[in-house]
C-alpha cells in the first residue's frame, strides 16, 4: 500500500509537471555565452535573443545578474534560453529552446536558416528565422503556482520523460545587433555625463538619465524622441523609437552609434552621433 502511494504522488507530481507551458514560467534566463560559442555574447548572439523576448513579452534576466527575491527562492519560476547550432557546411541552422529548471525542453522553435557566408550575419539571420515560430505563440504569464521544487526534483528523475513542449505566444521583429564595444565601463560613464551633447546632420542630441536607461532628445525638444533601455551583462543599449528598433552603443571615441536593421534593404543601417568637443 505504502509503494502505491508513493507510485500515485510520483505520477501526479508528473502529470501536473508534464501540463506545463511557457505561461506557466515567469521569467527568461539569458546566458552569457552558448555553448558552441567561444566567447560570451560571440556575435551578440545573446544579446539579441534577450532583445527579441523581452520586445514580445517575456521578463528576461542574464544569467550572471541580480536575480528577483522570487527567482532566488524559487529557480523554477524561469525558463533558460538556449540556441542549438545544427549547422552543416554551407547552410547555418539554429533552433532556440526553452528550458526549464531541471533541463527539460518545454518549447523548442522550428529550424532557423541562413546561407549567408559571413559567420555574424548567418547567425543572425538564422536566429531570427528561428524566432519567427514564436509568432502564433500568446504568451501571457499565467501566475498559477509552479509546483515546489523539492517534490519535482525527487520525480522529475522518473517522470522527466513526460514533459510536454506546449506553444503559447510573442512575434518578432528583425532586428541586427551591433558588433560588441570594447569600451570599459567607466568610458561609458564618461560618455553619457550631464552636459554631454552630440551631432548629427547639423543637429544637436543629449541624453537624460532615467529608471530604464536614458531619453534621448533633439536640443529643443520638450520630449524624447526615443529611448536606449538597459541591456543587463551588456555594454549595448535596446534603441526604442515610434518607428524604429535597434541597438545603440557607445564607440571609444565616445559617439553614440545607432544600428538599426532595415527590412526592405535587408541590411543594418547604421547613424552615429559625434560626440561634442
Amino acid at each position: 500500500m505504502k509503494k502505491l502511494s508513493v507510485l500515485f504522488a510520483i505520477l501526479f507530481t508528473a502529470i501536473t509537471y508534464g501540463q506545463k507551458t511557457v505561461n506557466d514560467y515567469k521569467y527568461v534566463i539569458v546566458p552569457e555565452k552558448y555553448e558552441f560559442s567561444k566567447e560570451k555574447n560571440q556575435y551578440q548572439l545573446n544579446a539579441l535573443t534577450k532583445f527579441l523576448l523581452e520586445k514580445y513579452g517575456f521578463s528576461t534576466v542574464m544569467k550572471s545578474a541580480q536575480k528577483p527575491a522570487e527567482l532566488q527562492s524559487n529557480s523554477c519560476l524561469a525558463l533558460e534560453a538556449d540556441v542549438q547550432n545544427n549547422s552543416g557546411l554551407f547552410v547555418t541552422k539554429m533552433v532556440l529552446q526553452l528550458k526549464d529548471c531541471y533541463g527539460n525542453v518545454v518549447y523548442a522553435s522550428e529550424e532557423g536558416r541562413s546561407r549567408e557566408k559571413d559567420y555574424k550575419a548567418a547567425y543572425h539571420e538564422a536566429l531570427r528565422d528561428a524566432f519567427t515560430s514564436l509568432e502564433d505563440l500568446n504568451y501571457t504569464y499565467s501566475e498559477d503556482p509552479i509546483v515546489s521544487e523539492t517534490p519535482k526534483k525527487e520525480a522529475s528523475k522518473q517522470a522527466k520523460a513526460v514533459a510536454t513542449a506546449e506553444v503559447s505566444n510573442a512575434a518578432e521583429e528583425e532586428i541586427e545587433v551591433v558588433e560588441e564595444s570594447e569600451m570599459d565601463e567607466d568610458d561609458a560613464i564618461v560618455a553619457v555625463a550631464e552636459g554631454t551633447f552630440y551631432t548629427n546632420d547639423n543637429s544637436v542630441y543629449f541624453l537624460e538619465e532615467n529608471e530604464s536607461g536614458y531619453g534621448f532628445y533633439q536640443k529643443g525638444m520638450a520630449e524624447p524622441f526615443a529611448m536606449l533601455i538597459k541591456s543587463d551583462g551588456s555594454d549595448n543599449f535596446i534603441y526604442n523609437s515610434l518607428t524604429k528598433q535597434g541597438m545603440a552603443y557607445f564607440a571609444n571615441s565616445g559617439d553614440l552609434v545607432v544600428e538599426i536593421f532595415d527590412r526592405q534593404a535587408g541590411k543594418t543601417v547604421k547613424t552615429t552621433y559625434k560626440l561634442q568637443d
